[in-house]
């Protein structure tokens, strides 16, 4: 059997062979101590996002219960979706995606504190 082969590459190109992991250039694999630390990560936001929410913190409980939801998105995406792992051009599109998602939330915010002209009805 050739090196290559002993390593499910094929000998020809180098490249990864069907279903196997190439040395330098394949998948990152996470360990489950990874996946738990994480989990446990997120376990603990949640658990301080509910003591937040018991707390009264005038006009800043929306902002700490986004910042709180932020950091367990990024969370999420970075580990459980890859995408510290991934290439470039998934990290640049991921990052296309979240810009847009502000651009329409600041265009949707300004629509929102611009109707002035809108009567609000005494109980709302």
């Amino acid at each position: 059997m050739t090196e290559h082969a002993k390593h499910g590459q094929r000998a020809e190109g180098g490249h990864q062979g069907e279903g196997g992991h190439g040395d330098h250039h394949g998948p990152h694999i996470a360990t489950s101590a990874n996946y738990l630390t994480i989990f446990t990560a997120l376990l603990v936001l949640t658990a301080v996002t509910v003591w937040a929410a018991t707390m009264e913190l005038g006009f800043l409980n929306t902002p700490v219960a986004m910042f709180i939801a932020s950091v367990k998105a990024i969370l999420v995406i970075l580990y459980f979706m890859h995408l510290k792992f991934s290439p470039g051009q998934t990290k640049l599109a991921a990052a296309a995606a979240i810009f847009w998602l502000l651009i329409l939330l600041i265009i949707t915010f300004f629509d929102y504190i611009g109707r002035t002209w809108q009567d609000n009805p005494a109980g709302w």
